[in-house]
């Protein structure tokens, strides 16, 4: 019999889909990919059709039709259509780190964590049906994103009068299969959060701290250590955040100056889904259970 039993899994999913935070999510989380999607397409509009008072002072209007003339050659299409299949990231990942959390701390605020270690004394496979069950909301997330996103990108590359075939490119497909990958490892980001905090308020907390708190503290040192060094290669390490960690992996080209290439940007994400799952996993399995 296998580790995780099919019963385990179901199990997990029915505790999510039975309480009122699962439509809330579900549903906050569509209103948030269509706005995402809408956004986007008016700021890549503003790309192609730029006015001066888009850009900082001092720009000149040559520097922004140079810009916005690139956008309109094959490579500007395929960057145009990589932006739109990848919509609203920030946003979306973040209320995917968060069901995370609550898939591994809803049990500790209701209290039935001792009626599930009761049921199935073995804690090994409940943590791993709690994986399996964060990484497929991952999954459903990336899947509604995809979906809204399929719909609009064709409709802005034609009505932009961009070529269509961008859809197809292989720099697309990558960044999309990408972002599914993302967001399946911040769902563990945040069953990892969860599992070691258990107290739902603090874990969310926690959970945006990282996530955006964690971003603001990397960059500070970062440009610390540059002022300090002068060294190029230090501006790099700016992927250590976790946030541009998701960013540089589903980019078609930099996400930033000197940004290292999409796949170290996929190592470092995967790197600390790992890592706090199997930290969760393990404080889950070694903690007493009132």
């Amino acid at each position: 019999m296998s580790v995780v039993r099919a019963r385990l899994v179901a199990a997990e999913i029915l505790k999510i889909r039975t309480t009122r935070a699962w439509g809330l999510f579900l549903g906050g989380f569509t209103v948030a990919a269509i706005l995402a999607a809408a956004f986007n397409w008016g700021s890549n509009n503003n790309l192609l059709h730029p006015t001066l008072s888009d850009y900082p002072v001092g720009t000149s209007r040559n520097a922004v039709l140079a810009q916005a003339a690139l956008a309109r050659t094959a490579a500007g299409a395929v960057s145009r259509a990589t932006s739109m299949m990848t919509s609203g990231q920030f946003l979306l990942a973040l209320i995917t780190l968060i069901i995370g959390v609550h898939i591994a701390t809803s049990e500790y605020s209701t209290g039935t964590v001792t009626s599930t270690f009761l049921i199935e004394s073995r804690r090994v496979p409940v943590v791993a049906a709690k994986v399996i069950v964060s990484g497929l909301f991952g999954v459903v997330f990336w899947a509604i994103a995809t979906v809204l996103d399929g719909v609009t990108t064709p409709l802005f590359l034609a009505a932009e009068h961009l070529p269509t075939s961008a859809f197809g490119s292989s720099l697309v497909v990558r960044a999309t299969a990408m972002e599914l990958l993302a967001f399946v490892l911040w769902a563990l980001l945040g069953l990892g959060i969860g599992a070691v905090l258990r107290s739902q308020v603090v874990a969310v907390v926690a959970a945006i701290a990282v996530y955006a708190g964690g971003f603001i503290v990397v960059e500070l040192i970062i440009h610390l250590l540059y002022d300090a060094f002068g060294a190029s290669w230090l501006l790099s390490l700016a992927v250590l955040a976790p946030v541009q960690a998701s960013s540089v992996m589903i980019t078609a080209g930099r996400a930033f100056p000197d940004a290292p290439p999409w796949w170290v940007g996929g190592l470092v994400l995967a790197g600390y889904g790992v890592a706090l799952a199997a930290l969760g996993a393990a404080s889950v399995s070694r903690s007493d259970v009132a």
